[in-house]
């Protein structure tokens, strides 16, 4: 009976044992697969979302240095940075102070997800 207890130990996995181990293997390579594709997904955003928010920068110093005054109200135009096109909403309202311009600005991409907001105040003159 020992001799039968032996034997019985040596022989190793059974099939049924073997398929288990490869379907939990397989599980986890799977998550692994789809947390790398969300990573990749993630940088591809964030890339966007930082040149959206240069895209913004570069139209706050625009608006910043310009002699006129913008018009007060709601306003979008288009702007090509980076090798892509940028859609720039601008709304310019005034502030407690008459002396003073809120311009608030959201850049998107034409195509894409990523986005920037930014927030200046210049003077009226």
């Amino acid at each position: 009976m020992a001799n039968e207890r032996a034997s019985r130990c040596e022989r190793g996995f059974t099939l049924l044992e073997m398929l288990v181990a490869l379907s939990v293997i397989s599980i986890a390579a799977l998550t692994l697969v789809r947390l790398d594709a969300f990573a990749v997904r993630t940088a591809g955003d964030l890339d966007e979302s930082t040149i959206a928010g240069i895209v913004a920068q570069n139209r706050a110093v625009e608006l910043w240095t310009d002699p006129a005054s913008p018009t007060i109200g709601n306003s979008a135009i288009g702007v090509a940075n980076a090798g892509r096109n940028w859609r720039v909403e601008q709304r310019v309202a005034r502030t407690a102070d008459d002396s003073l311009l809120r311009i608030d600005l959201i850049v998107r991409p034409e195509s894409g997800r990523g986005q920037a907001a930014l927030t200046i105040i210049r003077p009226s003159r």
